[in-house]
């Protein structure tokens, strides 16, 4: 099977594009169980799993799927939990399931039951990626050597991308007085013991290890050669992801020097993520681009993503239900009342029924239901290396450049001048660039941020600390010990 075969194969396993459910099945519980205690189906065994290049697409496209479900990154990670924390919709209803995590109610039952199931599946996820790369090479199964590094650097560069999100969760913002503090277990092998905390720091480098690995097996990823979105290639954690989350990592650390280099090898690739067109997001019928799909390095698949924004954006459901900024339409604080921000205009137009007001369509269902960026939640775009290489480099104008090239093709027409100003202004481009992709939470606690704009506050400043942007470790991972 060639490269590009295998690729097309992962997302395009049936005509109705619905991913192929995991071979492996992850059971789950709310008990003390040892969560890593991960086994196939019993009509399965590994030989069997791994035995066709079939079989091997099967294990891979599973993964995948588990990553899009909505209580990870095809929900809670993206559109909901995450952004709820980060104060970016009004939800001041006491009966609105997501009260608790926009008051930082982290002791509350709700609360501990969701980040204990964003803990297990995660690391769950982890395991069934562990037994991939224990098993592949051992098999013989008609794969090349090159096929099989395919494979295993997607596989070895999700680990250390869940690894990092476990840990910008879960552990402490990174500094120098921090490095040594306890943070998350770091797994590279499938088993049933539990693994001791491993520090900050030492998080750090394994996840360094993991993305070197990873970005040496995809050195002949198909997406070199092509678009993102030739054969859904921005759907695979492909070669650049893995450049991306480099990117992530070093910024968390402020590294600047290596959070630069890798962000410019993005910058430098952005023919293979061209920006979105006008055309494209404005065009009418059954295409329009919310998600700017072009740009995105890896985003998701959640096949329920429809019934997602119905129970939680459409502007039909109850004003104390609805996930929006509210009847005062806070979110023209967000943009500065400019109407010629594409992610403004377009992004948050007035509902045409029931509320009446302003209301996040993003992830709205489009028509062509042949086009799989409908099921698409961007989980890493282009625009993102942009402001890491802004924040990194060693020369003001050069930053300047890089944060006003986002802003021109976001339609902004007057570049931001003064240096002094770049902090304000990233602040402000991550509150406007990624709503409904959960990285606001992060940039709000890696730059240690006393006040946060408050939607459920009226789109005024709130006071936090650092405590408020750091979700306790489940009490059963240390029952389980």
């Amino acid at each position: 099977m060639q490269n590009s075969k295998k690729m097309k194969l992962f997302y395009k396993t049936n005509k109705s594009l619905t991913i192929v459910l995991a071979i492996f099945a992850i059971a789950l519980t709310s008990s003390c169980k040892k969560w890593l205690d991960v086994q196939p189906e019993d009509k399965f065994t590994k030989d069997q799993i791994y035995r066709t290049p079939a079989g091997v697409a099967e294990v891979m496209n599973g993964l995948y799927q588990k990553l899009g479900n909505e209580s990870l990154y095809g929900g809670n990670l993206t559109l909901t939990v995450l952004d709820v924390l980060a104060q970016r919709y009004k939800v001041s209803n006491t009966q609105n399931p997501y009260y608790v995590f926009d008051s930082f109610s982290y002791g509350s039952e709700s609360s501990q039951n969701t980040f204990n199931n964003i803990w297990t599946q995660m690391y769950a996820t982890i395991a069934n990626i562990n037994d991939l790369v224990a098993n592949l090479p051992k098999i013989e199964n008609g794969l090349t050597s090159a096929q099989k590094n395919q494979y295993l650097g997607e596989a070895i560069g999700m680990r250390a991308f869940i690894h990092f999100d476990l840990l910008r969760m879960f552990g402490q913002p990174y500094n120098e007085s921090t490095e040594s503090f306890s943070a998350i277990p770091y797994y590279r092998t499938l088993s049933t013991n539990i693994s001791d905390f491993s520090t900050n720091k030492e998080v750090v480098q394994f996840i360094l290890e993991d993305i070197a690995e990873a970005e040496a097996l995809l050195a002949n990823d198909p997406i070199r050669g092509g678009k993102s979105t030739d054969n859904y290639n921005n759907n695979r954690f492909n070669y650049y992801a893995v450049l991306a989350l480099k990117a992530r990592v070093y910024q968390w650390i402020n590294d600047k020097p290596n959070a630069f280099a890798a962000a410019k090898s993005l910058i430098d690739a952005q023919d293979v993520f061209p920006w979105v067109t006008h055309s494209a997001i404005t065009i009418a019928g059954k295409d329009t681009d919310r998600k700017f799909f072009s740009e995105n390095i890896f985003a998701v698949f959640n096949p329920k993503l429809n019934d997602l924004f119905l129970g939680r954006f459409d502007g039909n459901l109850l004003d104390g239900d609805l996930l929006a900024t509210g009847s005062d339409n806070a979110i023209s604080k967000v943009y500065e009342n400019y109407e010629g921000d594409y992610r403004y205009t377009y992004l948050w137009p007035y509902s045409t029924t029931g509320v009446g007001y302003r209301t996040f369509i993003k992830y709205a269902e489009i028509s062509n239901k042949s086009n799989i960026s409908r099921f698409m939640v961007p989980v890493i775009r282009i625009s993102e290396m942009y402001y890491i290489a802004a924040e990194s480099t060693e020369d003001p104008i050069e930053a300047l450049d890089y944060l006003n090239t986002v802003r021109r093709h976001r339609n902004l027409l007057v570049d931001i001048s003064n240096p002094s100003t770049l902090r304000d202004e990233l602040t402000k481009e991550y509150i406007k660039e990624f709503y409904g992709e959960g990285q606001l939470f992060y940039y709000y606690k890696r730059i240690g941020s006393t006040s946060i704009l408050s939607m459920t506050n009226g789109g005024n400043q709130l006071a936090v600390n650092a405590s408020t942007f750091v979700i306790p470790v489940p009490q059963e991972e240390f029952d389980a010990r």
